[in-house]
């Protein structure tokens, strides 16, 4: 069986446009996938939809699509429109995000993420079959809606980091998108859902001096990890001290200590760096750990010309 290996779309310094660009050179490269990634910037499924037009045999995801800020029924208009454009190479990842991004920047309660995720996902299911969902859950609801076009087979993922999520998306889904991962988290991942494809969004910045590097990943970490999931899963990963020095900083405001408390220990961890030789080494060592679809995210602080490099460096 051909491995797997997917970049992320766009990446730092390019828009939606750019981001097609970059689908069709790792296309050409042997990339096998693009998945588009959702924080503050162009949605996952514009992304998604648009890279898929551009492309002709990668597997076009999104990871993630936060579950509190669309309804099942649009999340599923989305899907449908992202699968349409691929012509049925897309998959669909969805997560609960963190309350910065829910509470804060979208304004919406930050409640129940392991329900909302179960009832998301039944809607999202019955809407794609092509079915009239009338459904009330605890924490979604839909009255009549039939999702015009359906049906259509769009695979999901969940971003899953604690036990109970694991659990559910072993039960529910059809694979797991991790990410702040290291290979122990790819274990703990492979033990809860053994029959599950496991994908993560791995961190990478081959070909940069390692001092920089560290410098800038525990700038960019430290906001995840002072969040309380993501807090729970680097503790679980065995940083524990990490992840309890991080959080009890940031929560004081003191946002320099809570980078310092990052040590060079959990950074190297959660990212791949060093020469490119050494980089795809340790991408094997993750698929060593259960992984099946490593999805490289290059994070170059020179500009785009540089993330090209790394994604032409680290092909296939």
């Amino acid at each position: 069986m051909t491995q797997r290996l997917g970049t992320t779309v766009p990446l730092p310094g390019f828009d939606v446009r750019g981001a097609c660009e970059i689908a069709r050179r790792a296309e050409a490269l042997g990339y096998s996938d693009a998945w588009s990634a959702e924080v503050s910037g162009p949605d996952a499924f514009s992304v998604a939809s648009s890279v898929g037009v551009s492309t002709a045999s990668l597997r076009i995801g999104c990871a993630i699509a936060p579950t509190y800020t669309r309804p099942p029924a649009l999340i599923a208009m989305s899907a449908l429109a992202a699968s349409q454009a691929s012509q049925g190479r897309f998959c669909l990842g969805l997560g609960a995000s963190t309350p910065t991004i829910v509470e804060g920047w979208m304004g919406v309660e930050f409640e129940r993420p392991l329900t909302r995720m179960r009832e998301t996902i039944e809607v999202v299911k019955q809407a794609l079959a092509g079915q009239k969902v009338t459904y009330q859950g605890e924490a979604v609801r839909v009255d009549g809606f039939r999702l015009e076009g359906a049906p259509a087979e769009v695979p999901i993922f969940v971003a899953a980091l604690g036990p109970k999520m694991m659990d559910l998306a072993s039960a529910v889904a059809d694979g797991i998108v991790l990410y702040a991962v290291s290979e122990e988290g790819v274990r703990l991942a492979r033990r809860a859902a053994p029959e599950l494809e496991l994908a993560a969004r791995l961190i990478c910045i081959p070909d940069q001096p390692q001092d920089e590097v560290r410098s800038f990943a525990r700038f960019l970490l430290t906001p995840y990890v002072a969040a309380q999931g993501y807090n729970d899963w680097i503790a679980r990963q065995g940083f524990e001290a990490e992840a309890t020095a991080v959080k009890a900083a940031w929560d004081k405001r003191d946002r320099t200590a809570a980078v310092a408390a990052m040590s060079d220990r959990v950074v190297d961890a959660l990212i791949i760096s060093g020469p490119a030789a050494a980089c795809k080494e340790r991408v094997g060592s993750f698929r060593e750990a259960g992984l099946d679809t490593p999805i490289l995210y290059f994070m170059a602080q020179q500009g785009p010309e540089t993330a090209l490099k790394m994604l032409e460096a680290m092909a296939p």
